[in-house]
């Protein structure tokens, strides 16, 4: 039986042109974006931080109803920051990040990951409440102990940074956001606007309100369900939730997703952050009357308490 876009692509990309080209592409812009500057910058300018976080998630699937399964899974993070100042008005700013997570049920959503980001910064004036407006070019890679979602993240975007009073800190950013996986399933791509809100409690606890709201693919995996085989854009058999069959479906969707946290400083350079995070998500098109009278969609809970350092 032949199902949309259920053939993955692994054979297909191993060793082929493109694959290589974007290696190299990706190699390329991490040379330009780290040793360049690094050439003009100040090296001393460097900031390194790692974060080392514990979460649990009620929804690891992505599904709904009696598909939701549950997991907690530990991460750690290693980034720096360097900033180029350009002009008295402008800077380049680098990021660069990697990390891995480790989940405790489901082995296969292991993985390793690594992230390059540029961000073009301006601001008129020093003023304490002028803004700074961004633009940004984000660069990762994923390894999972699933072969199916091994694959590329790529983003772009714009971003406002701005104090609005001497407490109050707002932050917006505007992106396209592309994944491309080894499986057809998990290529995705989607545009996000994003919305932060940090308001300091005191000189060491800050609270802070995320609203984010998304129109792109989302993957979804569950039992072979007719409502969903009708709506899916490709699907797949998964290779993560095996405890019986089990599909991976990706779906043209709208999701939205908030965020609610607290930041304690514990001293100049560590923090305890504790972050409640909720995400509803509802495919564009629903399955006919006639299939289901049930509407497709999931919510998502994850609960994240970290450990934050910078040196």
């Amino acid at each position: 039986m032949q199902f949309k876009g259920a053939v993955p692509r692994d054979s297909a990309r191993q060793g082929t042109g493109s694959d290589t080209s974007r290696r190299l592409f990706a190699a390329a812009m991490a040379y330009a974006m780290f040793w360049a500057p690094s050439a003009f910058a100040d090296l001393n300018d460097i900031r390194f931080r790692l974060t080392s976080d514990v979460t649990y998630d009620d929804n690891i699937s992505r599904a709904r109803k009696e598909d939701k399964l549950h997991d907690s899974f530990g991460a750690l993070n290693l980034g720096a920051s360097l900033p180029w100042q350009l002009s008295g008005t402008s800077r380049l700013v680098i990021n660069g990040n990697v990390g891995g997570e480790k989940f405790k049920r489901y082995s296969g959503l292991d993985r390793l990951y690594a992230n390059i980001q540029g961000e073009l910064q301006y601001r008129k004036s020093g003023q304490f409440s002028e803004p700074i407006w961004g633009v940004f070019v984000r660069q990762g890679e994923d390894w999972y102990d699933s072969t199916l979602r091994d694959g590329y993240r790529t983003a772009a975007g714009f971003s406002v940074r701005k104090p609005v009073t001497d407490k109050l800190f707002f932050f917006s950013a505007i992106a396209y956001n592309q994944r491309d996986g080894r499986s057809k399933v998990f290529d995705t791509k989607e545009v996000s606007l994003r919305a932060n809100l940090d308001y300091s409690l005191s000189r060491r606890q800050t609270l802070y309100l995320g609203l984010e709201g998304r129109d792109g693919d989302i993957v979804s995996t569950a039992r072979p369900n007719l409502a969903y085989f009708d709506i899916a854009k490709a699907l797949i058999l998964d290779d993560v939730f095996t405890d019986t069959t089990r599909f991976s479906y990706r779906f043209k969707a709208y999701t939205g997703i908030v965020t609610l946290g607290y930041n304690f400083a514990l001293g100049e350079h560590a923090a305890l952050d504790l972050a409640y995070r909720a995400a509803y998500s509802r495919p564009h098109e629903q399955p006919p009357s006639v299939v289901t009278a049930d509407t497709i969609d999931y919510v998502d809970n994850q609960v994240t308490l970290s450990i934050l350092i910078r040196f």
